[in-house]
């Protein structure tokens, strides 16, 4: 039996060999000599799977030393890996491919699979299936990949999980690697990795596309693994090939919506009676009943498209059949499956009504006569909402009442709007990240940002986490500028008046103890350079008093960090010094008399 003191004594044991090995690839020589030995290199594979955190990051400073020297072919044959990712990963060259490979193999290894899965161990994914309401699941891969899956040698790595720190830290050495820092060869290896692992969900057998059974499958978690680590030249390459012919050649023009004046709006669907529409016209024509009845199809070419995005950090891909994103900074990911089959006509919609935010589907109750549904949320949202049609003919997604009205959420650009937005109706609100922007009235902040207003106010209504006083739920989830639009007000304001307090006791206290001008503000390049109010409210914690509501000074920052309590705390037990009942204190000395009067007027 393999005891507690025994895992701690291997432990040190590996962490000790590291150390030394890391030492020996600080040469030329040194990593040049590591990267020769094949059995090294599959024993830290291992280790980045199965080790303890302190040895894991060991690993991987170590292959950021090593893979340079490492031929991709080499490691290739290390992993049974049958062959390299092609260098032009265009889907324009997929089409040139015709039908060499059809069906997907879900148990072929990729080059890149065992850094990727790093990833795809330490994601959060919420699944919802489109026109099912608000139903949401919240899965890992560890619950979803079967057993059976992961007993073949080849992919034992799928087991366990993945601490974010580490993921963190792949994340960065695979960004690194496709743009060519590790090495050249390696740098196409990696964007080819990356592409390959996205487009096999277009290869994906309609038998896997059930959302049951895709999300067992690795080729959906190493896909999203792979959009935390998107760059720029994969949206390119990959979004250029819609509509494009088995030879690789641009095919017949893709059609517009009949309803949109712009010539630029794509369509999606054809239908009998109303010719080509996008997705929106679709919905909005056959809401009526004597609309209802009209034969709609998608277009064969749409089914097979795919379309790859980078917003704001957060790797999207949208098929017919399914949306996937990925946000690298929180490590979540959200995957909605569409509803309908390759080549099937749409009749089973036809003859219902589609909520404006959660995308129920129904022929009877509200949606009947209406484009909301009875459920309480959705209700709600829609008192709220604004209810104007914008001049592309899209519904408003802001705040009713508001002026200027939201920019159009689909990317339209309309009269009097100067720039079009960098989010759309299909991204997620950075702020809960359950619910596309268009699942409920979104705002736009100052900063151009969207997110949903009550997930704006619920932030700003619960404040920091945690007894100190920190400002950082104050600021942009992407940007980090402060949250700032005119519906906040009344919670900004309260917020605005306390950061301003704790701000002018910090820099009394900073003046009080001399560090006003320390290296920290003084020296360029530094955290804090020139900014003594900001190095003041890092170096110092505030309280906020249960008795008199007012901020207090309560030690350096660095002792509330080592109580690591987190939000599991008394709120009763903070109270200023005035608010105190100093009176049955023993106070022996006069300079600890002098010490608490002066705290208490630097907390004034």
């Amino acid at each position: 039996m393999v005891t507690e003191e025994h895992n701690r004594s291997s432990d040190a044991y590996i962490f000790e060999l590291l150390s030394m090995v890391l030492a020996l690839s600080g040469s030329n020589v040194g990593r040049t000599f590591l990267a020769q030995q094949l059995g090294l290199l599959q024993d830290l594979l291992s280790l980045l799977h199965t080790a303890t955190p302190r040895v894991q990051r060991q690993v991987v400073s170590l292959l950021r030393r090593v893979l340079p020297e490492v031929q991709p072919q080499v490691l290739a044959r290390l992993l049974n890996v049958p062959s390299l990712p092609p260098e032009d990963f265009s889907i324009i060259a997929e089409a040139k491919k015709g039908g060499e490979e059809v069906n997907l193999d879900p148990t072929k290894p990729g080059i890149l699979d065992v850094f990727l899965i790093c990833i795809a161990k330490a994601l959060t994914v919420q699944m919802k299936v489109k026109g099912s309401g608000k139903a949401v699941n919240t899965v890992d891969s560890a619950t979803s990949i079967p057993t059976e899956s992961v007993q073949s040698s080849s992919r034992w790595w799928l087991r366990g999980g993945m601490n974010n720190k580490l993921a963190e830290t792949i994340i960065t050495l695979l960004k690194d690697m496709a743009s060519g820092q590790v090495s050249e060869a390696w740098g196409r290896v990696t964007k080819g990795a990356v592409a390959e692992n996205i487009l096999n969900l277009t290869k994906m057998g309609e038998n896997l596309r059930v959302p049951a059974e895709c999300i067992k499958t690795p080729t959906l978690w190493l896909a999203l693994a792979s959009l935390c680590v998107l760059d720029h030249d994969h949206v390119v390459s990959l979004s250029s090939g819609q509509w494009i012919s088995p030879d690789g050649q641009q095919g017949q023009p893709r059609p517009t919506c009949d309803n949109h004046d712009d010539g630029e709006t794509s369509a999606i669907i054809l239908c009998d009676m109303c010719g080509n529409l996008c997705a929106d016209c679709d919905r909005f024509l056959h809401l009526h009943k004597r609309t209802r009845s009209h034969k709609r199809q998608v277009f064969k070419e749409e089914e097979e498209a795919i379309r790859v995005d980078l917003h704001e950090g957060c790797g999207r891909t949208k098929l017919f059949w399914v949306m996937a994103l990925a946000d690298s900074a929180s490590l979540k990911a959200m995957v909605e499956f569409r509803e309908g089959d390759r080549g099937k006509t749409l009749t089973s919609a036809i003859s219902m009504g589609v909520c404006r935010f959660c995308g129920n589907q129904s022929s009877t109750g509200l949606l009947s006569m209406g484009n909301v549904c009875s459920d309480p949320d959705c209700q709600e949202y829609a008192k709220t909402a604004c209810r104007k049609v914008q001049s592309c003919g899209h519904m408003c997604g802001g705040i009713a009442g508001e002026y200027p009205c939201l920019p159009c959420l689909h990317g339209c650009k309309n009269p009097g709007q100067t720039h079009a937005l960098k989010q759309d109706a299909d991204d997620m609100c950075m702020i809960c990240f359950t619910e596309a922007l268009s699942a409920a009235p979104a705002i736009q902040l100052i900063c151009s940002h969207v997110f949903h207003l009550h997930c704006c106010r619920k932030v700003l209504e619960k404040g920091w986490i945690g007894p100190r006083i920190t400002f950082g739920f104050a600021s942009c989830p992407i940007c980090k500028r402060e949250i700032d639009h005119p519906l906040l007000k009344d919670l900004l304001d309260p917020t605005r008046k306390l950061y301003d307090d704790v701000k002018r006791k910090a820099l009394m206290r900073l003046e009080y103890e001399g560090l006003h001008k320390s290296e920290a503000i003084t020296t360029a390049g530094a955290r804090f350079y020139n900014d003594p109010a900001g190095f003041a409210m890092d170096r110092y914690a505030y309280y906020v008093c249960y008795k008199c509501k007012k901020a207090y000074y309560g030690g350096e920052a660095r002792c509330d960090e080592q109580l690591e309590g987190g939000d599991d705390y008394d709120p009763t037990e903070l109270v200023c010094g005035a608010c105190s009942d100093v009176s049955r204190a023993q106070v022996s000395a006069m300079s600890d008399l002098t010490g608490l009067l002066h705290g208490n007027f630097l907390n004034m």
